[in-house]
């Protein structure tokens, strides 16, 4: 993770597991090669940014 403290939208991070930690998971590996090829992915910090960079919303209702 490079963090940019005065601009954070110009932040930049990778991880190697994608995004399950499960072993099984279709998205296990997802970030493997962009890992291996010093690719990072913005870290999107601005509400505009984030909204328009969302492809699925996750709403937690309680009960």
């Amino acid at each position: 993770m490079i963090v940019d403290l005065e601009n954070l939208d110009n932040s930049i991070a990778i991880h190697t597991p994608g995004q399950s930690g499960h072993a099984f998971h279709k998205h296990y590996n997802d970030m493997v090669d962009p890992w291996r090829k010093i690719e990072y992915h913005p870290m999107l910090w601005e509400r505009k940014n984030v909204t328009a960079n969302t492809a699925e919303i996750l709403k937690l209702v309680p009960k």
